[in-house]
């Protein structure tokens, strides 16, 4: 993996009441949908929201079950930045019917 790609996201602030880790005012805001790595680039979880002020926002992390125990408040977390070409879109399927102005 391209280490480029990795930015460091921080350390987790706390837990939100519904589980996920909050960060405070990451060096540069993630994408929403991004995934989250531990220092041993272990997939931990993706970033779900941004909120808060703009001059000093927050990052919610939703974290794998398997991690729960393990992300605690002072873990640093990093987030790898997405390509356009790592982004699978999808192809818009056209509609058999079409519209026509003599079928009336």
């Amino acid at each position: 993996m391209d280490q480029s790609r990795i930015k460091k996201l921080g350390s987790v602030l706390h837990r939100s009441d519904l589980g996920y880790a909050i960060l405070k005012d990451p060096p540069k805001l993630p994408k929403i949908g991004s995934d989250v790595v531990n220092e041993n680039m272990e997939h931990v979880g993706i970033v779900i929201d941004i909120f808060g002020p703009v001059t000093e926002p927050y990052v919610s992390v939703k974290v794998k079950k398997e991690w729960d125990e393990r992300v605690t408040s002072d873990t640093m977390l990093y987030v790898i930045d997405k390509r356009r070409s790592d982004v699978r879109r999808k192809k818009r399927k056209s509609s058999s019917r079409s519209y026509n102005k003599s079928q009336k």
